[in-house]
């Protein structure tokens, strides 16, 4: 990996490398490293050299024990979701320039700051869970259940047992839930009376209302109803 940075160093500036300075500051860092880590893709990895202007003329760093882990403090905790990176320390005519290499994430889309919530009279830095229902929500389906979370839902399974994707003749059965999350792909479900939680496919679930109970319902049917 040394003799390719070192290579990659040489060669001008592209979309897969940036070149800062020293004196390249913390709010600069995480924004480089939250554009790389959403626009790289496997195999292909974006790097970051520290020490080096942008004609590419090695200035030097010192210190690259404190850098690197401030760089890693950047990552970890000024980009939310943090970015999983790995730095390089490399040696050129004396001098030490770090090599920040950013691979795809699988944690995407990143921002240079935590999501915040308000909870009571308090904002709140979001947890990964809170921070993935805001990102779901932007499906009308996944925000319609997502609102009602924190309240029993109605399910009625059409055709099937309760995560069980076979189908099984004819008949509904009826269970009382609470949501646990709910993405692009799958619903989780809590069936209270079993004390059980259960996946479906998203692309199953249909959002109704139960006009005997007065609450949301989930009509869940296979994939081939």
């Amino acid at each position: 990996m040394i003799s390719e940075l070192l290579e990659k160093l040489e060669n001008r500036e592209d979309s897969l490398i940036e070149r800062k300075p020293p004196n390249c500051n913390d709010r600069e860092l995480r924004k480089e490293l939250a554009a790389f880590a959403n626009a790289v893709t496997d195999p292909a990895y974006g790097i970051i050299f520290i020490g080096v202007s942008d004609d590419g003329k090695v200035i030097g760093i010192e210190n690259t024990d404190e850098r690197q882990k401030r760089i890693r403090r950047v990552a970890e905790n000024d980009c939310y979701p943090p970015i999983a990176i790995s730095t390089y320390v490399l040696e050129v005519d004396g001098k030490y320039v770090i090599a920040i290499v950013v691979p795809e994430s699988n944690s995407k889309p990143h921002f240079t700051g935590p999501a915040y919530m308000r909870i009571g009279s308090e904002c709140v830095n979001a947890t990964e869970t809170e921070y993935e229902n805001l990102i779901n929500s932007r499906s009308d389906k996944c925000s319609e259940i997502l609102k009602h979370k924190d309240i029993v839902f109605s399910v009625v399974t059409d055709r099937k047992k309760l995560g069980d994707p076979r189908i099984i003749g004819s008949g509904r059965r009826f269970h009382e839930c609470r949501v646990i999350s709910c993405n692009q792909h799958w619903v989780r479900l809590y069936d209270i009376s079993l004390s059980q939680y259960f996946n479906e496919p998203f692309q199953n679930v249909s959002v109704i209302y139960d006009e005997e109970r007065h609450r949301p319902m989930l009509l869940i049917q296979p994939s081939s109803a």
